[in-house]
């Protein structure tokens, strides 16, 4: 026994605009449009405060020159590259949204590729360590640190 073709396509079609109304209501209707959550008005500008931080530059091999900016501004003034690990006192620039710092340093030919790790420690806030790797007998790094 087969059904009656006419009365199965008639039920289907049924079938689909019952299921059609609950959907138009849900999808269709402007009214149903969530507002939005977060109104941006004007980028928040992050505070930034000058404290006094403690530099520390741990390597294995000694390098000729390093240096260490923060928006153009030298952070290592006279440090000495004796010993490792060498430390300095600065006045340096904190935000919550985060801090870039440019790291420079050159070695002496025949140096192998060598560490350099740079530790940073607000006054009041948990110490931040980042390694670089020298490429050939330089390093030129961009870190971020954020506290």
């Amino acid at each position: 026994m087969r059904g009656f073709p006419p009365l199965q396509i008639f039920l289907l079609a049924l079938a689909f605009g019952l299921l059609a109304i609950p959907l138009v209501q849900l999808t269709g209707s402007s009214a149903n449009v969530p507002s939005p959550l977060l109104k941006l008005t004007e980028p928040s500008v992050a505070k930034v405060e000058t404290v006094p931080a403690l530099i520390r530059l741990r390597y294995a091999h000694k390098p000729s020159s390093i240096s260490l900016k923060q928006v153009g501004r030298e952070l290592l003034q006279a440090v000495d590259l004796a010993k490792s690990p060498c430390e300095t006192q600065v006045q340096m620039e904190i935000s919550k949204a985060g801090d870039d710092v440019e790291l420079t340093a050159t070695w002496a030919e025949g140096t192998p590729e060598t560490a350099l790790t740079l530790e940073i420690e607000p006054d009041g806030r948990e110490l931040r360590a980042q390694t670089c790797w020298s490429n050939g007998t330089s390093v030129n790094e961009i870190l971020t640190f954020i506290w």
